[in-house]
């Protein structure tokens, strides 16, 4: 850790040396992308772990631990504001490969459910601002405790869904499960039902929309969640930036941002949930798709709205659980491990419009280093990513997103329990006790 103070016996974790600074010993840390064949190494493991990591719809926040911490020893603020950087990157150049890509059992669809995407997005912005807010109230310990009982908590689930999907792509490949539904033009309903000429338009609307790649209408409900949370966040002080209204951050009005966080959410999510109920009213009077309900009934939405908050509460409080907490829901709920890990995606996405916003307040990386970074991440998406994605749908065997994400939390495992230890061994455990208080 650069600038903990250290024993020059001892000495510091990798890529750092102890050093003199006329008060005391310090670790200093080399300088960030210096190159040296350990380095290297590193840095070309990264497009790699970044491109085949992406494809579970894990986000890139699970190589923090085991790269930017453990491997290449990054103090906090630079291993964040990477992390960052490579979040957003991949991220976007992943979500624009979904957009395009042909759902496995109906191929007209597109890839990625903007319904859930709607519902899990109306709760991520929220969930992740206060889960930020409650994470510098922790020490590094409990930090990593936590990420290891969610880590460690999260891989039978994943070993269950893994055989579970295998099993399914199997019998679909021998005709054992028949899973094509198969959705009705506007004429064939004209033939079938009695619908009148209005009820027929508003189907048509419907069969229309959902067959878009990119559905304006449901990408505006997200994008609108997500600047009211940035608009009322940066009213509020904290140990990232400075409140844009000029509050103090020890005040009382400062803590009351967080009741208008509340009640702005409130009122926006329940005018979003009363358009969507309203839409699903008319899907059921023109008969469209009517297994494919998500805001009725009320416990369905609400299914599925705990488990955005879930996503976004463990990414602001622990740096990860954006993408696990999403996939293994879904799973569970029946969806196919394609359109899983598509859909925790595009909340993956929304998460790092957050962690961009974050880079942007607090940013010491110099813009050379973060265009290096993004194009370590590019690389990954191009040379990884995109290739697994055609092998996939040729070969039809979208399990291998959960085999992925298995190996992926493996890695933090591992990663935490070291960085625990090598952290004790160097600083002593009372470090990692440490609590930072902003006022």
């Amino acid at each position: 850790m650069s600038g903990q103070a250290c024993d020059p016996d001892k000495g510091c974790w990798l890529l750092s040396d102890c050093e003199w600074n006329e008060l005391s010993f310090t670790c200093v840390h080399d300088p960030i992308l210096e190159l040296t064949p350990y380095t290297g190494f590193v840095y070309s493991l990264i497009p790699i772990f970044l491109g085949i990591g992406i494809l579970g719809g894990l986000g890139s926040g699970m190589v923090k631990r085991p790269i930017l911490n453990l491997l290449l020893n990054y103090p906090s603020n630079i291993a964040t504001q990477v992390g960052d950087s490579f979040l957003f990157t991949t991220t976007s150049l992943n979500l624009f490969f979904l957009f395009f890509e042909k759902h496995p059992d109906i191929p007209e669809l597109p890839l990625v459910n903007f319904d859930i995407c709607v519902i899990f997005n109306q709760a991520i912005p929220l969930a992740w601002s206060l889960g930020a807010l409650l994470s510098q109230l922790f020490p590094q310990l409990a930090i990593y405790l936590i990420q290891l009982c969610f880590l460690i908590g999260a891989t039978p689930f994943l070993w269950k869904f893994t055989f579970r999907q295998r099993q399914l792509e199997q019998d679909k490949r021998n005709n054992k499960v028949f899973v094509s539904e198969k959705i009705k033009t506007r004429e064939e309903m004209a033939k079938e039902t009695d619908l009148d000429e209005k009820l027929l338009n508003k189907y048509e609307e419907f069969y229309v929309n959902d067959h878009n790649k990119i559905q304006i209408k449901n990408i505006c409900f997200v994008i609108g969640s997500f600047i009211i949370n940035q608009t009322i966040i940066l009213m509020r002080s904290n140990n990232y930036n400075n409140s844009i209204i000029g509050l103090d951050p020890c005040s009382v009005e400062n803590n009351l941002i967080i009741l208008v966080l509340l009640g702005a959410n409130f009122i926006y999510t329940s005018l979003i949930y009363w358009n969507k109920r309203n839409e699903e009213y008319y899907k059921d009077l023109v008969q469209y798709r009517p297994k494919h309900r998500f805001f009725t009934p009320r416990k369905i939405f609400w299914q599925y709205y705990f488990a955005g908050w879930l996503a976004g509460f463990s990414t602001g409080i622990i740096g990860m659980g954006g993408g696990i907490i999403p996939v293994a829901f879904l799973l569970n709920n029946k969806i196919i491990a394609r359109e899983a890990a598509a859909t925790a995606a595009f909340g993956s996405f929304m998460i790092s419009l957050n962690s961009l916003l974050q880079l942007f307040l607090q940013k010491t990386i110099t813009n050379e280093q973060l265009l290096t970074f993004i194009g370590l991440g590019i690389i990954g998406l191009l040379v990884f990513t995109k290739p697994a994605y055609m092998l996939m749908n040729k070969y039809k065997v979208g399990f291998v997103v959960l085999i992925v994400d298995i190996i992926q939390v493996a890695n933090n495992i591992i990663s935490i329990v070291a960085l625990i230890i090598i952290n004790s061994v160097l600083f002593g455990f009372d470090k990692l006790l440490v609590y930072h208080s902003h006022c």
